[in-house]
């Protein structure tokens, strides 16, 4: 079973920073709890989403994008146009953002557009041809609106499961040290833990050192916490990333 359903919309945004200042995933968290505040609609965490760095991309820190999966949303036309003026007013001014959005199940070929964008460069009429055909919303809001690659790049990888960590989880920035797995999924929204080596899921009572930094993976349409063997227990297998 996904952990994002067929009745769950997932928002992508990108470009809404620039160098030194701000950032998309701070925005995307923001993002996330205005919209539960308002009763829009429940947040299902928010995920991080790595695309090409290469000659020719124009970005800040890193060309990353993020991407918020809602249930129980209030209306599709007043969750994205929340969306948009959430984004619109919060995004750095010189920068280019987008917004996309879609539920259900994601297309072959927006999945092959992601995937592309992760290795390579795409162009912004490849995405919006791609977003008038997928049964998505997508919409540049400033600048030159580059934004919307990595928006429905962010989009379709959350919507397809196996890529990116989430940065916004329910628990996942209060917990930290050694505790069981157990303990773990009690206070976080992570629903499994895992063997790095086999993929095997760990005993509840395992005993786990968390250590300070916990961003699980999505994997299966999860989030799913990475171990290995260290330290005569076992430890988390993701260190904090730049």
């Amino acid at each position: 079973m996904r952990f994002v359903s067929p009745d769950t919309w997932v928002v992508g945004i990108d470009d809404t920073d620039m160098p030194g200042i701000g950032g998309t995933g701070r925005l995307a968290r923001r993002l996330a709890a205005e919209v539960e505040a308002r009763g829009i609609g429940r947040s299902m965490g928010v995920t991080r989403h790595q695309f090409y760095e290469g000659p020719g991309v124009p970005k800040t820190a890193r060309n990353s994008a993020a991407a918020i999966a809602f249930e129980r949303a209030a209306s599709r036309s007043e969750l994205f146009e929340t969306v948009c003026a959430i984004v619109s007013a919060d995004s750095i001014d010189g920068s280019d953002p987008g917004v996309a959005m879609g539920h259900g199940q994601v297309s072959v070929d927006l999945v092959g557009f992601a995937r592309r964008a992760q290795t390579g460069l795409v162009t912004q009429s490849e995405a919006r041809l791609l977003g008038a055909t997928g049964a998505s919303s997508l919409v540049g809001l400033g600048g030159t609106e580059d934004g919307v690659i990595g928006a429905l790049g962010a989009m379709a990888l959350r919507m397809d499961g196996d890529d990116g960590r989430f940065v916004d989880l329910v628990g996942i920035r209060q917990v930290a040290g050694i505790m069981t797995v157990a303990d773990l999924l009690d206070q976080t929204g992570i629903t499994d833990v895992v063997d790095h080596q086999q993929g095997a899921p760990l005993q509840p009572t395992s005993r786990l050192d968390v250590g300070d930094w916990v961003r699980p993976r999505l994997m299966g349409g999860r989030p799913v916490l990475v171990a290995r063997r260290g330290k005569g227990m076992w430890v988390n297998a993701d260190t904090r990333s730049r």
